[in-house]
């Protein structure tokens, strides 16, 4: 077996081995790892098969590797982010298209705001509350908006307080931020979302569950339609002056021709 492969199969089952000593709670997160040198010698394999299992944990997130006199690999606290990344590729990877995005979030975002709605605390709204705030005054600044509308929806499911969810939702919106950041938004197209927004907020500031459940499937539903109507736009514009450049480019090839036909026929 080349030796490759014979390190990859023991960095593997190790990495399992240490993954259920976490699941378990016989390592708990901050606990550090003993140093690639002594966990080799503990399980009579080498460096190399440690420090390929370390890095394999590491990007799960569930190592955090430090350099240093106080370094070394430890355990890390719970966190969501590994997998929202990981995720995120996956869906950009597979190529989503804008209409099977437009349907994820109409089945999700509703959902969560009708949690957020009866889950929320006063910290949670408080939160939420700032961001709604800092969206309407980027408008009204002419600032950046994105950021600040994806923001309130992000913060939203965090008011569900349903981690899954959660992490969907933010993938989500790194999805729709990469798409809207290539389009121009008019003015009265961000006033209509602040609008929408601040309903929003209203409804789960009440705990009105059904309001909350009802405007943020409106929301969506006129967001990702006039997000499709302008990709569409700017497609037909793109294809326009694509041809447009194409001609041109077809007659600054044809002039050469038809001038030396031209003195060709002149010349006989």
């Amino acid at each position: 077996m080349p030796p490759r492969t014979t390190h990859r199969r023991v960095s593997e089952s190790l990495a399992r081995r240490i993954k259920r000593q976490i699941s378990t709670g016989k390592l708990a997160p901050g606990e550090k790892l003993p140093a690639e040198r002594e966990m080799a010698r503990r399980f009579h394999t080498s460096r190399v098969s440690v420090r390929e299992a370390y890095r394999s944990l590491e990007e799960l997130g569930l190592l955090t590797i430090r350099r240093g006199a106080d370094g070394g690999a430890f355990i890390a606290s719970p966190g969501h982010s590994a997998v929202q990344r990981s995720l995120s590729l996956v869906l950009r990877l597979g190529r989503m298209s804008h209409q099977e995005l437009t349907e994820a979030r109409l089945l999700i975002e509703p959902p969560i705001a009708r949690l957020a709605a009866r889950r929320a605390q006063p910290d949670d709204l408080a939160k939420l509350k700032r961001v709604l705030e800092r969206q309407e005054a980027a408008l009204a600044r002419r600032g950046h908006f994105r950021g600040h509308s994806l923001k309130f929806h992000r913060t939203v499911a965090e008011c569900a307080r349903n981690l899954p969810l959660m992490t969907l939702m933010n993938s989500l919106a790194d999805l729709t931020l990469e798409i809207v950041s290539v389009i121009d938004t008019p003015r009265p197209v961000k006033e209509g979302i602040c609008r929408f927004h601040r309903l929003i907020y209203e409804a789960i500031a009440g705990h009105d569950e059904e309001a909350a459940h009802a405007l943020m499937l409106q929301h969506i539903g006129r967001v990702q339609e006039g997000i499709g109507k302008t990709i569409a736009q700017q497609l037909g514009q793109d294809a326009a002056h694509g041809k447009l450049a194409g001609a041109d480019a077809l007659a600054d090839r044809s002039g050469p021709e038809r001038r030396a036909s031209a003195d060709a026929t002149t010349c006989s």
